[in-house]
């Protein structure tokens, strides 16, 4: 890893991690321990480009959580069941989201090619199912 990936990596974790966990906690109602693997993100540049996008990026988790919690149901069903979101780099044809024991576990690519994008529906059916 060079010193543009380092300084990548630096940045999204002060910057991006921090916001994501105050989003994530003002959506659930609770602090929710969050592992990102910035470091293996940041190993191509170019796999990363959307992490910030809307569509495509990590706000994807925060949309599916944000409807899911959108009534008192879903925000007691995620407080009895969410533990901890770790979530790691992955390619366009090696990507997955599962939610078991308690944790969420997203194997990410956001990338240039849509094929390995995982979306906020697909995200809140899977947490849905196990909920």
């Amino acid at each position: 890893m060079g010193l543009a990936e380092k300084r990548w990596a630096a940045d999204k974790k002060k910057t991006d991690e921090q916001a994501l966990v105050s989003q994530i906690k003002s959506t659930v109602g609770f602090e929710v321990p969050i592992q990102i693997d910035w470091d293996g993100f940041s190993q191509d540049l170019s796999d990363v480009q959307y992490i910030d996008h809307d569509t495509y990026g990590l706000h994807n988790l925060l949309k599916a959580l944000t409807t899911i919690t959108a009534d008192d149901l879903g925000r007691e069903a995620i407080k009895g069941a969410l533990k901890k979101i770790v979530i790691g780099p992955g390619k366009p044809d090696d990507t997955a989201f599962t939610f078991e024991n308690g944790v969420i576990t997203w194997k990410a690519y956001f990338g240039s090619s849509s094929s390995g994008y995982i979306y906020a529906d697909a995200m809140q059916k899977k947490l849905e199912q196990a909920l």
